[in-house]
């Protein structure tokens, strides 16, 4: 379920380099997204794009990880402008 308005949201894996955005909602399997809510991921929280493709690195509330999320799972986040 949507925390914030939807309307500008894009998927992480189109934020450019170094840009920042805001998760905003969360899709797919529960079990996927449970995951992703282990690992720190969930709406509100902030989402730093570090070098995107196929497996994203991501900065995350001070912590760098990668991201292959296919169709497993979607992040949806509304950009930040700088």
């Amino acid at each position: 379920m949507a925390l914030y308005p939807t309307t500008q949201a894009v998927p992480v894996e189109f934020l450019a380099p170094e840009t920042e955005g805001v998760v905003v909602d969360l899709c797919g399997e529960e079990k996927n997204l449970h995951r992703l809510e282990e690992l720190g991921i969930r709406c509100g929280c902030k989402i730093r794009m570090l070098c995107p493709g196929e497996t994203c690195l991501l900065a995350i509330e001070g912590k760098k990880m990668c991201l292959r999320l296919g169709s497993t799972a979607e992040i949806l986040v509304q950009p930040l402008t700088p």
